[in-house]
């Protein structure tokens, strides 16, 4: 079976990262951190990374806790994804991932929001 190069390219391109809303738990303290991207693959990257080097500096507790627990303490998670409208490619999604971020910290109260 030989595949179409171009074609799967175009597949690529068309495809859409995954949005919603996400958690970071510090498996050795229970606590919660929750947040949303546009991108939730890039938004795990990026924290996970940044978390490594010391960089999450608009974040210092979450930051605290993986110096002192490291990188194995730690799990993410997708919480709740945000379908695309097919209708309207312009829709711009932001107060709807507001609006699930808002839906799920009142599901996980003692959860804390974090901006990445």
């Amino acid at each position: 079976m030989k595949l179409d190069r171009k074609h799967l390219k175009e597949q690529y391109r068309e495809a859409k990262a995954p949005m919603g809303c996400f958690s970071l738990q510090c498996t050795a303290t229970s606590e919660m951190f929750i947040g949303c991207a546009k991108n939730l693959e890039t938004a795990k990257n990026s924290l996970l990374f940044r978390l490594s080097v010391g960089a999450l500096l608009n974040e210092p507790e979450l930051q605290r806790l993986y110096g002192l627990y490291g990188p194995d303490q730690f799990t993410f998670s997708v919480l709740e994804s945000l379908a695309y409208d097919e209708h309207d490619e312009s829709k711009e999604y932001g107060k709807d991932l507001e609006a699930l971020l808002s839906l799920c910290l009142e599901t996980y109260p003692k959860a804390k929001e974090i901006h990445i």
